[in-house]
């Protein structure tokens, strides 16, 4: 990521996703808008709208179960030379049973091999994603 020094604290942005499939591609593009503004390289802004972008889908699938009342909020933040981003639902919390044996299941596996570090936090109030990337100095 390129930005100012590591303690500076840029602007946030929020958006609020209701759980419709249909806005997840409009809520990609803002994102990658908001970073691009900032000066993001094209690489870091693909790698964070994969991870974000799997994030919003299992909120909206697993969370809610596609009930569009649902909202998934998305909040990212640039401190300096740190992107922070996280996706938290208000759903219900749905453990790996084992069983999912079919092609799915790795929205988690791939927003953690793309990003820095990731966090998966589910309770039932809700889920939280969150995940950073650095980018080494240039």
């Amino acid at each position: 990521m390129t930005g100012g020094t590591s303690g500076d604290v840029g602007p946030v942005l929020t958006i609020d996703l209701p759980a419709d499939p249909a806005r997840l591609a409009a809520t990609r593009e803002r994102l990658r808008g908001w970073l691009h503004a900032r000066g993001v390289s094209e690489w870091d802004v693909d790698t964070v709208l994969i991870a974000t972008g799997e994030a919003c889908a299992n909120a909206i699938e697993h969370g809610y179960r596609f009930a569009r009342e649902g909202i998934t909020t998305l909040r990212a933040e640039l401190r300096g030379d740190r992107l922070e981003i996280e996706v938290r639902d208000r759903g219900g919390w749905r453990a790996a049973d084992g069983d999912d044996t079919g092609d799915r299941g790795r929205g988690r596996l791939i927003m953690a091999r793309v990003m820095d570090e990731a966090t998966i936090v589910g309770t039932p109030e809700g889920t939280a994603s969150a995940w950073s990337s650095v980018s080494p100095a240039t």
